[in-house]
């Protein structure tokens, strides 16, 4: 029998613009926020040429608001976590990359995760999948604040980065290991319904965090044979895990229309980075056969294909239905965005470089959300000829956008005397694939986004690698 594999969905493009009345339900909305993982950005139809379906994703898309210029914090899983739990950049608690450990974690530990805001104001609070920010191993996970202790009142996933979908795979519930009673995408699905299901009557908040597409390339039988055309098993694998994704998102949004309470869910999807690439130039656990085409880059690269994912927002009546918002906007919005939707407060006395969405995708504010958006973290480089990429200590990837102007430099020995290398400039009006250099055509752009860039890193916390 052949296995599949599982893939993570993310949003999908609609057309036609539906702004419904704003709806006279009064008592507090629910949220379910969705996370895929390693998905590539033209794997939604609506995005590229995909040969894989995605009702449930063309629904939230012909819904809601999609965006079209949304970006995650960084290209590596860790790191892109606890941008969007913390509406922070997380270069300020010293991450460039993934780093476990309590000692190493301290700063980020200390911080109100989204989570928290909800379970505090009375929501009923629940991480169903993938959480990976205390450590792939146990004795990393148990000794760091694992979701109970960060703002869930529920935790059933599993603990790490990567993890087989079969059944049987060992599982957490609460603090409890147990074997998944079937493959993990379903199960996952299975588990957001019966979330749903004791808490139709209450205000909840879900975070739904799929591990798929992350390697390993699993995927079930029935899933994969949908796809009978195409060649490469590897792929149709990876359809077959996306397909299967797709799928239990139908399930959650098919529950909410069931107990009568989608018009007062806000249903948020993203993708976590850039899909993985499919050369042996990538470690196997990373590499998942994702198409990111026309962009750049894949997962662990600050070209576009590393940061740039789809994104929709759903919420009947409030958010416009069937917008495409092509504004440069963040993971880090997501934070600031589902408390001002719900009418809670930011934790006092905490820095946010995230802002609240909806003023500027209902039209109440027609100027940029953000001005320019930074990145760095660590290289990924081969450590002996031959090999594949591994995380490289002290040597970072950088880059900063503005406008359509990218401005990106490799390579860079932090805490070095060492000049760094010298910056790249794209014009992504026109070279969206960031393949000519236009740097020596405008050094002016160089130089001023270069300061501007140099005063934001100046700004964050060194990296505690």
């Amino acid at each position: 029998m052949k296995r599949l594999s599982i893939v993570v969905l993310v949003t999908v493009l609609a057309t036609g613009m539906a702004q419904a009345q704003e709806p006279a339900n009064d008592s507090k909305p629910n949220v379910i926020l969705i996370m895929s993982d390693d998905m590539g950005y033209s794997d939604l139809p609506k995005f590229g040429t995909s040969e894989i379906p995605t009702p449930a994703i063309d629904r939230l898309a012909g819904e809601g608001t999609l965006f079209t210029n949304a970006y995650v914090t960084a290209p590596i899983c860790v790191a892109s976590r606890m941008g969007l739990m913390t509406g922070q950049y997380q270069q300020r608690f010293g991450m460039y990359g993934n780093v476990y450990g309590k000692e190493k974690n301290r700063f980020f530990l200390r911080e109100t995760l989204l989570p928290e805001v909800f379970q505090k104001d009375g929501y009923r609070t629940a991480l169903v999948g993938k959480w990976h920010l205390a450590g792939n191993k146990a004795a990393q996970y148990f000794e760091t604040a694992g979701p109970l202790k960060r703002g869930f009142d529920e935790f059933v996933g599993i603990r790490g980065g990567d993890s087989p979908f079969w059944k049987g795979t060992p599982v957490i519930r609460g603090d409890k290991e147990f074997p998944a009673p079937e493959y993990l995408t379903d199960f996952w699905g299975a588990e957001a319904c019966a979330f749903i299901d004791r808490n139709r009557s209450q205000p909840f908040f879900l975070y739904l965090a799929f591990n798929a597409v992350h390697a390993p390339m699993h995927a079930l039988d029935a899933d994969q044979e949908k796809f009978p055309s195409v060649e490469d098993e590897n792929r149709r694998i990876y359809d077959g895990m996306l397909l299967s994704m797709d799928r239990n998102i139908g399930r959650v949004l098919d529950r909410l229309d069931e107990y009568g309470i989608a018009d007062n869910t806000i249903v948020l999807f993203l993708n976590d980075n850039g899909g993985g690439e499919s050369r042996a130039r990538y470690a196997a656990h990373s590499r998942n056969y994702a198409n990111n085409k026309p962009l750049r880059g894949h997962k662990f690269d600050l070209f576009e294909g590393g940061v740039r994912v789809p994104m929709i927002m759903r919420w009947p009546g409030r958010v416009p239905a069937g917008k495409v918002y092509g504004k440069m906007v963040s993971s880090m919005d997501v934070y600031p965005t589902l408390t001002g939707a719900t009418g809670l407060k930011m934790p006092k006395g905490r820095h946010t470089d995230g802002v609240d969405l909806l003023p500027f995708i209902k039209g109440k504010n027609e100027t940029d959300p953000h001005e320019w958006l930074c990145w760095q973290n660590r290289s990924w480089l081969p450590r002996k000829a031959g090999e594949p990429v591994r995380p490289t200590p002290k040597v970072h990837n950088s880059a900063i956008r503005e406008g359509n102007w990218k401005l990106v430099r490799l390579k860079e020995k932090v805490d070095s005397k060492d000049r760094p290398p010298a910056w790249a400039l794209y014009n992504l009006a026109n070279d969206v694939g960031e393949r000519k250099d236009v740097a020596k055509a405008h050094p002016e752009v160089v130089s001023r986004l270069g300061a501007v860039f140099d005063t934001w890193r100046a700004s964050m916390r060194p990296t505690i690698e």
